[in-house]
Parts: C-alpha cells; structure tokens; sequence
C-alpha cells in the first residue's frame, strides 16, 4: 500500500464519518424542532380541547367550503341526495 492510497482511504473514511455526523445533526434539530413546536402548542392553548385541536392533521376535503348545485348541469361537489 502506498501513501496515496492510505491517505485517499483516510479521506474516503473521514467524509463519510462528516457525512453520518451530519445526518445525525439534522435529526437531532429536527426533533428539537418538533418538540419545541410541541410545546409552543400546549402553551399557547387555553385549555387541553384547543391543544388537542392543534395536533390533529388537516384534512384538505374537509377544509374548502361546500356549495349547492345551481341547477342540474352544475357540476357541484354534493350528490343528489345531499342536496335535497
């Protein structure tokens, strides 16, 4: 083994321990970042109702308003049974 080869494995060895060393850096902030948002939350709520509130997903369909169907070529999001 020469020196060119030992020093390349030394590099190759020392990237990919910064590469795991970084990785293991962003999770661990990533999970500060959680649960500092975490306790944001059940601070800021007044009561455990409103916390609760604030850790449930939302849902997109729920989210946008319902409308009625102008007339029957409306395409509208109701079915006919909902409408009636």
């Amino acid at each position: 083994m020469t020196d060119i080869q030992f020093i390349a494995g030394v590099f190759a060895v020392g990237t990919i321990g910064a590469g795991i060393s970084a990785a293991l850096v962003y999770r661990i902030t990533m999970i500060q970042q959680q649960t500092i948002q975490d306790l944001t939350n059940k601070l800021m709520a007044k009561d455990y109702g409103e916390y609760k509130a604030y850790q449930q997903p939302v849902n997109e369909e729920s989210a946008k308003p319902k409308r009625k169907r102008m007339s029957y070529w409306d395409d509208g999001d109701e079915t006919e049974e909902e409408v009636q």
